[in-house]
């Protein structure tokens, strides 16, 4: 149950890679006796992202209703949302590569 209330997802992981994590102990729980509403690992896993993902979890929480939103949905909603941020920060480094490489070239 430990493993459970302490559970958070690092800066540098994956939806996916946390949402297996996060299985893994819900299922030893589940083993054990623990019964899980939906809404309860939903909550949880919004809880437990990282401070970067706020405007993200403060959306799925206003626009979604938390007692009937699936944990596939969830993690499918999140899984998009990490895929944008991930080529929004490509573009944003390719950018600033080419800014860089363009004032080298002014140097010379």
């Amino acid at each position: 149950m430990r493993k459970y209330e302490l559970f958070e997802m690092s800066d540098r992981e994956t939806i996916m890679d946390m949402y297996t994590r996060f299985t893994h102990i819900t299922n030893e729980l589940k083993f054990l006796g623990k019964i899980f509403t939906t809404e309860e690992l939903v909550r949880k896993i919004l809880r437990f992202l990282p401070r970067s993902w706020e405007a993200k979890v403060t959306a799925i929480q206003e626009a979604k209703d938390l007692k009937t939103l699936s944990l596939d949905e969830l993690i499918g909603n999140l899984q998009t949302y990490e895929l944008r941020r991930n080529s929004q920060q490509q573009e944003e480094t390719k950018k600033a590569r080419g800014l860089i490489g363009s004032q080298d070239h002014g140097r010379r």
